[in-house]
């Protein structure tokens, strides 16, 4: 039986004021205790540490180990691309649009319809602003100044052997969309062509990856909160001098690219071992299916858990996602992540996910153990949760133009911006 909504979820995304060293922590206006969250358990949550494991239930996937120049240039200011295999500057960050077609027909991938209306906010907030757009057009160098010197060349890097990785990798999967060690650059799909991670050529991904906060996180706060130990006296907190800021390994992942419907993924959280929530994941829609179906999806990932994922963790307590095939209601595993504040609780309050009762070993073992884990959904269309901003606004524009506009119509921001620029300039 799907659950109805208890309060509001948190807001989508990281939520890095966080403290994951035990203090208190608040969720929907609730105070709680969170325990402590140790760098070994957000390194297991790491790709490269559980994909061997489970590699037979999830996505189609490749590793590739990331040198430490590409680190250095991803953690570089600015936004510009390496020069390609052959020395030359890499054409903005979209394969033609006749080659897509053809590599979409050739790999039988369907690609995602570009998001019209995310377009068109953006073209009308720079038109309004008066901001120079021609950054964004496919003729135009990326991280090529006008007019600069060629001399300047010299300094862009360049990193052939992993930009022939990707090509053989596209060749074999037909599309890509990648991430790091934990993130996908999901915040910085507004700068690409249809507004996805679908990559097709190894400039979509450098561009994703060098335009993504998230990216920038996993690269210098993986750690952050974290304690080192709990198993001797007090835990000691992370600290950046003793070397642990970060993973010994950066990896790049490229998942192959499918067509994923938001209305199938599901967010599973797990205290000591036990199932004891299930929430879907696009918050922002109503489903009406959902309702009347979600009994048999829950019953597909408890058999999942039970039968895939049970035990084979290292750490007691998680949190997965899945995406459950719409039509032969295959369950597959897309990601695993820390049981903190950090990780989205959705539909649900880390309160109630702390709280939450767990069986006995012997009773969590039954085929049909006594009480089942709750299944939230949206179960009406005036309960789905909205923003008056697009998804990842702040990542786009300074945050000071975010919180003007107040969800205020294009016209209004843009007078207000103008008026604020003019007052501070006297």
């Amino acid at each position: 039986m799907a659950v109805p909504l208890s309060g509001p979820a948190p807001p989508e995304g990281r939520s890095n004021d966080s403290d994951m060293s035990g203090a208190t922590s608040s969720t929907a206006g609730e105070s709680f205790n969170f325990p402590p969250v140790t760098v070994q358990h957000v390194q297991n949550c790491s790709f490269s540490a559980w994909h061997p494991t489970f590699r037979s239930c999830t996505l189609k996937s490749v590793v590739i180990p990331l040198s430490e120049d590409f680190v250095t240039y991803l953690n570089a200011d600015g936004v510009f691309l390496p020069l390609d295999g052959n020395g030359r500057h890499q054409y903005g960050w979209s394969s033609d649009e006749d080659e897509d077609e053809a590599q979409a027909g050739k790999s039988g991938i369907t690609e995602l319809p570009a998001d019209t209306a995310e377009d068109t906010w953006k073209q009308d907030i720079l038109s309004k602003l008066r901001l120079d757009d021609a950054a964004l057009t496919d003729d135009t160098y990326v991280g090529e100044e006008k007019g600069a010197d060629e001399d300047e060349d010299d300094d862009l890097p360049s990193f052939p052997e992993l930009q022939q990785r990707i090509e053989d990798v596209i060749a074999e999967f037909g599309a890509v969309f990648p991430k790091l060690n934990w993130s996908s650059p999901k915040d910085a799909c507004w700068v690409a062509t249809g507004s996805t991670l679908k990559c097709t050529s190894p400039a979509d991904v450098f561009l994703l990856l060098k335009s993504s906060d998230f990216v920038a996180h996993d690269l210098g706060h993986a750690f952050e909160g974290c304690v080192t130990d709990t198993t001797a006296g007090q835990p000691e907190e992370a600290d950046d001098e003793a070397g642990i800021a970060g993973p010994e390994q950066f990896d790049l992942i490229l998942r192959k690219w499918y067509e994923l419907l938001p209305s199938m993924e599901f967010r599973c959280f797990v205290k000591d071992d036990q199932l004891v929530g299930i929430s879907q994941r696009d918050t922002a829609n109503y489903y009406k299916f959902l309702v009347d179906e979600g009994e048999e999806l829950a019953g597909s990932i408890r058999t999942f858990f039970r039968d895939k994922i049970r035990g084979r963790f290292p750490d007691p307590s998680y949190v997965f996602d899945v995406y459950i095939n719409q039509h032969n209601r295959k369950v597959w595993l897309l990601d695993f992540n820390p049981f903190s504040p950090t990780t989205d609780s959705l539909l649900f309050s880390w309160p109630e996910i702390l709280n939450a009762p767990t069986q006995s070993t012997s009773d969590a073992d039954l085929p049909s153990p006594p009480t089942s884990p709750p299944f939230r959904i949206i179960p009406s269309p005036s309960l789905t949760i909205q923003s008056a901003h697009p998804a990842y606004s702040m990542n786009r524009l300074p945050r000071d133009a975010v919180d003007l506009s107040n969800g205020a119509s294009i016209d209004q921001f843009a007078d207000d911006w103008r008026r604020m620029v003019r007052d501070a300039a006297l």
